[in-house]
């Protein structure tokens, strides 16, 4: 592995738009740590990344910018997402799928800011760490990151001279970001502990059509009686007409869903929402999912929840493969631009893809390339700056000074 020394010319018109946001040599800083946050391999913090970096400045200027970097890289993120979205306009699609979930990231630092213990869903424990509330964009194969924010609960926000808001508050800000394409059909898509009213409000504001699942607790007026979801629907699952509707996974797998369009009811605090119940294979589980599309039949509200484990993925990716959450620094402001510097990363992949997919002929040519997977976008990056470090080396005249080079450029292990 070789260090990064200049950002290859055909990675430069990603980073263009966003350089006159920055103050002094800071766009410096940023194009270099978005590079290698998508480029290297190891641990995501700035000693490691440092090492694959060829620059004059020292290691503690890339620390000091996640600490006072004066620029609003939220802005920026959603000004990339934007773009993103009309390069993603060559795959023909009618529909956007708007994402919204959480993830939990334990972090044991004692004096680093916003850790409190939280509950972690798939430890089934409560652990001590940092909440991140996140929005992507699917449009088909490819996701977008829009934005992501970090929860901070109300004793420490205190502390932190922050202003408290709620996850729910969170995620519909998030959803207030995006500016929908013209023409295209907007879905968001969360799963139930998001559908309250602020959300829904936020949905509507813009514009835009929710699809969700419903709580068992939640309050159901059916022929002028307040039911509870959880009875109601195993009843009016057992006997209404069922309809079948077969998805197939990114994996290969063929997945067959049953179920029973209830149409119209009335949900307390929510009004009136087209719920659908559906069981997967033979599976005893029962979902109860709801959308306020009138446009929208009961397969296509399956299909639209269908894209909700993009953004499990999404945190699966980023954590594993960009570093999501693999920030050492005390701050609250450092831990934030971290977060958003593998939002960029992410987006600096996505762009790499879209790029490749532009110029592919065929509709399906064009979705396989835009859908490949994040390690194969960062080994087609890899090649980029290999390609651009050869090119590099071609000024050189000696072969001895060129193995020097690549001496000095060489990665220690």
């Amino acid at each position: 592995m070789f260090k990064i020394g200049r950002i290859p010319r055909s990675l430069e018109s990603f980073f263009r738009p966003l350089l006159a946001s920055f103050l002094w040599d800071q766009a410096t800083y940023f194009q270099s740590l978005v590079l290698v946050m998508a480029f290297a391999w190891g641990r995501r913090n700035i000693t490691n990344l440092y090492r694959f970096l060829d620059v004059k400045r020292h290691r503690t200027r890339f620390n000091n910018f996640l600490h006072r970097a004066r620029v609003d890289l939220a802005e920026l993120l959603r000004q990339k997402a934007t773009e993103l979205v009309e390069m993603a306009r060559c795959l023909g699609e009618k529909t956007v799928h708007l994402i919204v979930d959480d993830t939990r990231k334990l972090k044991r630092g004692k004096y680093m800011a916003g850790v409190g213990y939280i509950y972690d869903d798939v430890l089934g424990r409560t652990i001590p760490g940092h909440l991140y509330v996140t929005a992507i964009i699917r449009i088909g194969p490819v996701v977008i990151p829009l934005g992501i924010r970090l929860y901070v609960k109300k004793e420490q926000c205190e502390e932190l001279g922050l202003e408290f808001r709620r996850m729910t508050e969170l995620a519909a800000e998030l959803i207030r970001l995006f500016e929908a394409p013209k023409g295209m059909n907007v879905h968001v898509v969360f799963d139930s502990f998001y559908l309250c009213p602020r959300v829904v409000w936020a949905c509507e504001e813009k514009g835009f059509h929710f699809v969700s699942t419903l709580k068992d607790n939640r309050t159901v007026l059916i022929r002028g009686r307040n039911l509870k979801l959880g009875v109601y629907k195993r009843r009016a699952f057992r006997t209404g007409k069922k309809k079948t509707v077969k998805l197939r996974k990114p994996n290969g797998e063929l997945v067959k869903y049953s179920y029973v369009d209830l149409g119209w009811v009335d949900i307390k605090r929510l009004g009136k929402v087209r719920v659908v119940l559906s069981r997967k294979n033979s599976e005893r589980k029962i979902l109860a999912i709801a959308t306020n599309d009138p446009n929208l039949s009961g397969e296509s509200s399956i299909r639209s929840y269908a894209q909700r484990p993009s953004i499990e993925q999404f945190f699966k990716d980023t954590k594993q493969l960009l570093g999501l959450g693999q920030y050492q620094n005390r701050s609250y402001e450092a831990a934030v631009r971290h977060l958003q510097l593998v939002m960029f990363s992410y987006a600096l992949l996505t762009h790499l893809r879209l790029a490749k997919a532009r110029g592919a002929k065929g509709k399906r040519k064009k979705r396989e390339v835009a859908g490949m997977s994040v390690f194969e976008a960062q080994v087609e990056l890899r090649h980029v700056v290999w390609k651009d470090l050869v090119k590099y080396l071609e000024d050189f005249q000696d072969p001895k000074e060129v193995l020097k080079e690549l001496r000095r450029l060489l990665v220690a292990a």
